[in-house]
């Protein structure tokens, strides 16, 4: 499974910068990951999960491999974009591809970047102006994708209420960022003399995750590596099966199966199988999400 999520907007809306601090997050070139092979501009960007950790700690096995997104920065959309206009047709063909989007809305000012001018493409700053210039050339253009809209805003208004008509996240991509660079220590500091409580981007990331309808699977590998799969919801233990490895769906016979809770309130696979936390699924089960499976083939 591959399912991924366009970065869309308007040109000077932030995207790339967004993109370049969600690939501080993206997951490691790791062998047994799905799709390590990714493009340039596209990247694999892991899904913050403390039951991972927690798997981890119960179980006293150090290798995690946490699920991931994978999103594509497309370049940016303009007025007439559905006639071919500044390359059109080409990004939208990319936003075509794609399973949802994350749609970019400018909200800091042109000034508003180390006193770096940044011209908005349409002179000034009007979110909602800019989100319906968007969804027009995606509507022209026959696009309809699942999306979430992030209001990019400059530091000093990451409080500020913007009393917009739609939902969105507020995020400084910009912010963002930078605090890519710094420790986990050094961007709480950060962020708490900011005023603000946590970083935007794993939200970002979580609703994500929600808005491509996955859930997440776990497996222990013979007791050397935790992992994380994301699927889709609603997926049997067959194709839970085949994602782990293509030849388990064709050997399957059965799934050793426990909840995160059970597993954790009973000190793992020993503990929950002597309290009868454990069960065998077949084929047609319908893996929830937190599951903890064992595969017999």
């Amino acid at each position: 499974m591959s399912l991924s999520i366009g970065i869309v907007g308007l040109p000077n809306s932030g995207k790339s910068t967004l993109f370049n601090a969600l690939l501080k997050r993206q997951i490691a070139q790791v062998g047994e990951y799905p799709y390590t092979t990714i493009e340039p501009n596209v990247g694999v960007v892991e899904v913050p999960d403390e039951r991972l950790d927690k798997i981890s700690e119960i179980s006293g096995i150090t290798k995690k491999v946490p699920a991931g997104i994978k999103f594509i920065d497309i370049a940016g959309l303009i007025k007439n974009a559905h006639k071919g206009e500044g390359l059109g047709n080409k990004f939208l063909g990319h936003i075509r591809e794609v399973d949802a989007i994350v749609h970019i809305v400018r909200a800091f000012d042109s000034s508003a970047s180390s006193g770096q001018a940044i011209p908005h493409v349409m002179s000034n700053i009007d979110p909602v102006r800019d989100i319906e210039v968007v969804n027009l050339e995606l509507e022209l253009a026959g696009i309809k994708k699942p999306a979430i809209y992030v209001l990019n805003v400059s530091e000093s208004d990451l409080k500020r209420d913007f009393n917009l008509p739609f939902e969105y996240i507020k995020i400084s991509a910009k912010l963002e960022a930078e605090l890519s660079d710094l420790s986990e220590k050094e961007q709480k500091e950060y962020l708490k003399e900011l005023g603000v409580s946590e970083s935007a981007l794993d939200q970002i990331i979580l609703v994500s995750y929600k808005l491509l309808d996955l859930i997440t699977l776990f497996t222990i590998a013979g007791g050397r590596q935790i992992q994380a799969w994301p699927i889709k919801k609603g997926t049997k233990a067959t194709g839970a099966a085949e994602m782990v490895h293509t030849d388990f769906e064709k050997k399957f016979i059965k799934a050793e199966v426990v909840s995160f809770e059970d597993f954790v309130s009973n000190n793992g696979w020993k503990g929950s199988r002597e309290k009868g936390k454990t069960r065998i699924e077949g084929r047609e089960y319908i893996v929830k999400d937190g599951d903890i499976m064992e595969f017999k083939i």
